[in-house]
């Protein structure tokens, strides 16, 4: 969700403080198939925030084990090496700093490889994503990003997605076409309930999220497939400069060359052709 793409003023802040405070070697040594750098030997621990369905959440009242493609993954990860896994839940804005604060070995929630955080950390990625287009299930009349003039978007505010429209917006105005009426919102939901009650004809959510929104909607909304470019890739992170970043980098697409990441994009919906390991 949007809430994904906020290259969070205080979160970056405090990431590039820890960094610049360093902080020594990382903990172990490689043994068998597990790398070198782990915080504690036989077991790999991963930060997350799990409130991203189907990215990353929790499940029937189980708050201790996160389901979804990034703890799959993860788990897919950690079997690779031999290890024990453990979970670091930490709310969005703070994720980048408990990874620098040694909360975490890696950091796998569905966050872009920004430039910003690759300045405070190294990044791997996993899959392509992009904005994703959501209608009323009866829509036929929004087809591409050109049947979007003139007409009403709800949009989780502030946000990569509304800058998307507003850039939009501008193009269709300098070519002499109506502008969106972009309608920001500060929760998902709410963009959901613009949609369902008429306020608006479209939302714009990550690509990724899609799926589980419409799934969720008793079939009165329905996704418009290739409106916007998936441009942008997803990635895990691991502190710069760590052994473990090599050792990521080198693991990710052995899993995606196997079949292994395929099979749980499938397993919660996603596109398997959008994993991509380099």
């Amino acid at each position: 969700m949007s809430r994904k793409v906020l290259a969070t003023v205080v979160a970056f802040a405090a990431t590039a403080a820890l960094a610049a405070c360093g902080g020594g070697g990382e903990g172990t040594q490689a043994s068998g198939d597990a790398p070198a750098g782990l915080l504690s030997n036989g077991k790999l621990s991963v930060c997350t925030d799990p409130e991203y369905p189907p990215m990353e959440y929790f499940q029937g009242g189980d708050t201790s084990n996160p389901v979804g493609f990034d703890p799959d993954a993860a788990r897919a990860l950690a079997d690779k090496w031999g290890l024990e896994i453990s979970w670091q839940n930490t709310a969005f804005d703070g994720l980048m700093p408990a990874l620098q604060a040694k909360r975490c070995d890696i950091l796998w929630a569905a966050l872009y490889l920004s430039p910003e955080r690759l300045q405070v950390a190294d990044g791997t990625p996993f899959m392509n994503t992009g904005p994703g287009l959501i209608v009323p299930s009866g829509t036929t009349d929004i087809t591409t990003s050109d049947d979007l003039a003139g007409k009403t978007v709800a949009v989780q505010g502030g946000g990569s997605n509304e800058l998307t429209l507003k850039e939009l917006s501008k193009k269709f105005t300098s070519e002499g076409k109506e502008p969106i009426t972009i309608q920001p919102y500060p929760k998902t939901a709410e963009t959901v309930a613009a949609v369902t009650n008429g306020k608006a004809q479209a939302l714009i959510e990550t690509d990724v999220a899609v799926v589980e929104m419409v799934n969720k909607s008793d079939g009165k909304l329905k996704s418009v497939p290739g409106v916007f470019p998936t441009d942008t890739k997803f990635g895990v992170f691991t502190r710069k400069g760590s052994p473990l970043s090599s050792a990521v980098a080198e693991a990710l697409p052995q899993l995606q060359e196997n079949g292994t990441l395929e099979k749980i994009a499938t397993k919660y919906g996603l596109d398997p052709k959008q994993i991509v390991t380099k």
